[in-house]
């Protein structure tokens, strides 16, 4: 069975919606690997972002026996504000986690480390989030949503910016000749049926999302592999 270390975010991780609390159940591990039939070894972390990962991607490759190649799935944290401060000062001057300019020169790095220890990267372009569920999920505990879309102009402009980052991964990968599973076209081609494969917090895909997800890993990693799906 071929090995396929993922590097990523909680989405990446499995990280789901629960009644208000994030969970990430132990027993997916065994279906996505019968779904792919990849060994996979997850090195994800719930909010990384790119610096985060270069310590991640670090770690991992001095533990040494790297597979031929590697997922990687960022971005979508880089792309998110400081929501909170944003309300505060909604005429303002607000800057994401990463700008862009770090987050491609980053992300080129992690590329080149890892192709220096022997593996191949492929990029993961980034699931779309549902805008108006995000919105209300930052702003259920006091932030003031009416403050946030007059700094935003319409609760779109938050799909619109994380749309961004998925473009500039697609950036990275071109910059650097790297592979790219198209993760976020694999949700949009059945857009009515967007919704129904995301949490209620609106960024995290479901079990539904999530078998998509292990849908689509299996197609780009192991296509002769029969769907189960």
């Amino acid at each position: 069975m071929e090995k396929l270390i993922i590097f990523g975010d909680s989405i990446m991780r499995g990280v789901l919606l629960d009644e208000g609390k994030y969970i990430c159940p132990s027993e997916e591990r065994h279906a996505r690997e019968e779904t792919t039939g990849l060994e996979i070894e997850s090195c994800c972390k719930f909010g990384a972002t790119i610096d985060k990962a270069q310590a991640i991607v670090q770690r991992r490759i001095a533990k040494g026996g790297l597979p031929a190649r590697c997922l990687i799935e960022f971005g979508g944290n880089d792309s998110d504000f400081d929501w909170a401060a944003v309300a505060a000062a909604p005429h303002g001057e607000h800057r994401c986690k990463t700008d862009p300019e770090d987050f491609v020169r980053k992300y080129s790095e992690i590329i080149a480390q890892l192709r220096e220890a022997g593996c191949e990267p492929v990029l993961s372009t980034l699931p779309p989030l549902c805008a108006e569920r995000y919105l209300k999920w930052f702003c259920r505990d006091g932030v003031d949503m009416d403050s946030v879309l007059i700094w935003l102009g319409d609760a779109q402009a938050i799909y619109r910016w994380q749309e961004y980052y998925s473009h500039l991964v697609e950036r990275v990968a071109q910059l650097n000749g790297c592979d790219v599973m198209q993760l976020r076209d694999a949700f949009l081609v059945t857009p009515q049926k967007h919704g129904d494969r995301m949490c209620d917090d609106g960024i995290h895909p479901n079990r539904k999302g999530q078998d998509l997800i292990y849908e689509t890993i299996r197609k780009k990693f192991n296509p002769d592999r029969k769907s189960n799906v």
